[in-house]
């Protein structure tokens, strides 16, 4: 049986698109600046960026206005909540798995968030590992 491996973020879901997303409501919800969406995009550099020093960064830029729970929450889960499978993506893994092939995701994330990803976009109904 054929082996296809699939990326998980920025390949079968959008993750900059969910972080923007959970990026701009962190900033609504603690009354900071809006206009620190490109700044914060910019330090996340789309994952790549280790969370611990995003966590630091945001750390030292809200200390007075941002409890450090709040940021922790933020990374933790805003993006992971808010990654979406398109019908494309889903339609392509549902062919590949028809015809046999055997598709399992990689990735580098922390296990609790990806898999938190893989479970709300159902991929852990059409993926084998």
């Amino acid at each position: 049986m054929p082996l296809l491996m699939i990326d998980l973020d920025n390949t079968l879901v959008d993750r900059d698109t969910a972080f923007r997303e959970a990026a701009s409501v962190f900033l609504v919800e603690n009354s900071l600046p809006v206009d620190d969406l490109a700044w914060l995009m910019s330090v996340d550099a789309s994952g790549h960026t280790p969370r611990h020093d995003v966590a630091r960064a945001l750390s030292e830029r809200y200390a007075a206005a941002v409890p450090g729970a709040t940021v922790r929450d933020f990374l933790d889960r805003g993006a992971a909540d808010r990654v979406e499978l398109t019908g494309a993506a889903r339609d392509a893994l549902d062919r590949a798995v028809d015809t046999g092939w055997t598709c399992v995701i990689v990735t580098n994330g922390r296990v609790a968030q990806q898999e938190a990803k893989i479970r709300g976009t159902g991929l852990d109904g059409i993926v084998h590992g």
